[in-house]
């Protein structure tokens, strides 16, 4: 399974298109990502899409990452 890290550029634009009305093909053709990587954006948060939230979001997580130190 291959994992597909967007940057906070693709994000916004991801934001920005969604809120013009685009659809998931338009957005991921523009992008260049498949329209699962951006419909799993777009869900990754409870609500309306916002990317500051899904970039601090994804930073949370990555933080979380890795095995927990024992001391």
């Amino acid at each position: 399974m291959s994992t597909t890290i967007l940057s906070f550029q693709n994000c916004v634009v991801i934001e920005t298109l969604h809120n013009e009305g685009r659809s998931l093909r338009y957005i991921a053709n523009y992008l260049d990502f498949s329209q699962t990587t951006i419909f799993n954006e777009l869900h990754r948060l409870n609500g309306e899409y916002q990317a500051e939230l899904a970039q601090t979001d994804f930073e949370r997580k990555v933080s979380q990452r890795g095995r927990k130190s024992s001391l």
